[in-house]
Formats: C-alpha cells, sequence, structure tokens
C-alpha cells in the first residue's frame, strides 16, 4: 500500500468515481519520498476501497480532515512528444 499526498484548493476538487488527472506526490519512505508525478488516479473517500492511500492538504498547506483511498491508473508524461 502506497501512500500519496495532494494539495487543492477545495474539496471538490475530487470527486468520488471519476478518473482524475492530478499531480501527486509520494509520502513512501526513502530516497525517492515527497518525488511528484502527474497522474490519472481514481479517488474514493471509503478508506478501504481501493489500495492506496491518499491525504489531502490546502493550497497553504493545512491538512484536510478527510482522507480518501485513490488507485494511481496509469502515470501522465509531462515532456512533449519531441523532448523524449
Amino acid at each position: 500500500m502506497s501512500q500519496w499526498e495532494v494539495f487543492v484548493s477545495d474539496l471538490s476538487e475530487l470527486p468520488e468515481g471519476k478518473d482524475l488527472e492530478l499531480t501527486i506526490r509520494t509520502l513512501d519512505p526513502g530516497i525517492h519520498k515527497y518525488t511528484y508525478k502527474r497522474a490519472k488516479v481514481r479517488v474514493s473517500t471509503t478508506l478501504d476501497a481501493l489500495p492506496d492511500s491518499l491525504q489531502v492538504r490546502y493550497g497553504r498547506g493545512q491538512l484536510a480532515p478527510q482522507r480518501f483511498s485513490v488507485k494511481v491508473l496509469e502515470e501522465v508524461e509531462r515532456l512533449p512528444a519531441k523532448y523524449r
């Protein structure tokens, strides 16, 4: 089970059951902790519905009281094809 974190302005930016494209960062311990990636994810308010956990912070860093479960569907390439 991986742990992820996302920054949002409002919890309404995380509708349940829809595929979203978000910038998330890992909270897993190790050398890659706090690294960001752009990914397509599915979010649920039920903590055990999806394989990973998602911690939410507001724009100024405040931790949201609600936690989510998340499934990373695929990583989105951030560089245009001509630069790869």
